[in-house]
C-alpha cells in the first residue's frame, strides 16, 4: 500500500502546472513584442503630434506680430495724415 501516491499532497508538479506555465509565458512574451510595437508606434505619432503643434504655434506667432505690425502701420499713416496735418516723419 506505500506505493500509492496522493497527487493532493505530493509536490511533483502536474502536467497541467507545467502547461498553464508554458502559456503564461508564451503569452507573457506575446504581449510584451505587441506593447513593444504598439509602443514605437505610439513615440512616432506622439512625436509628429508635437512636431505639428509647434509649427501651428510658430504659424500662430508670425501672424500675430504680422496683424500688430499692420496695426501699427494703420496707426502711423492715421497720424501722418490726421486733420491736424501733423508728420511725424517715419514714413
Amino acid at each position: 500500500m506505500a506505493d500509492v501516491v496522493d497527487y493532493r499532497t505530493s509536490n511533483r508538479p502536474s502536467a497541467v502546472a507545467w502547461l498553464a506555465l508554458l502559456l503564461s509565458i508564451l503569452a507573457l512574451i506575446i504581449g510584451w513584442l505587441a506593447y513593444n510595437r504598439a509602443g514605437k508606434d505610439l513615440e512616432d505619432s506622439a512625436r509628429d503630434t508635437v512636431n505639428s503643434a509647434a509649427e501651428n504655434v510658430d504659424e500662430a506667432t508670425d501672424d500675430a506680430g504680422n496683424a500688430a505690425q499692420d496695426a501699427t502701420d494703420a496707426v502711423e499713416q492715421g497720424i501722418d495724415t490726421g486733420p491736424d496735418g501733423v508728420d511725424d516723419g517715419t514714413r
